[in-house]
């Protein structure tokens, strides 16, 4: 069987606030961060929505959640410094990966 929810254990790793350690303080980031967060919480929301069996609604969802992610990746990779950014873009990364697999080999 697999767990759809990929990442529901690492999302909230991702959330990141402006007062965060490793954040590049500047509108642009504070921007992009926030809106990397709401692709993140968007994610989570969805985690609730994966129905064991329905391969056609965990395969969209699965969609929204690898286009939310990607999305999300390019402020953390572009605004976060230091281990913060290594720690969550490698996270991230990870998630990505298993997100591709999963669709690759169940989805249609």
């Amino acid at each position: 069987m697999i767990c759809f929810p990929l990442i529901a254990g690492l999302l909230a790793a991702f959330v990141v606030t402006r007062a965060a350690a490793g954040v590049i303080d500047t509108p642009d980031c504070r921007r992009g961060l926030a809106t990397a967060n709401r692709f993140i919480e968007a994610v989570k929301a969805r985690d609730k929505k994966f129905i064991a069996g329905d391969m056609a609604t965990n395969c969209r969802l699965l969609r929204q959640n690898l286009n939310d992610m990607t999305k999300a990746r390019e402020p953390m990779n572009r605004c976060l410094t230091g281990h913060e950014r290594g720690e969550t873009v490698a996270q991230m990364d990870a998630s990505i990966a298993d997100i591709r697999a999963v669709i690759a080999g169940k989805c249609w």
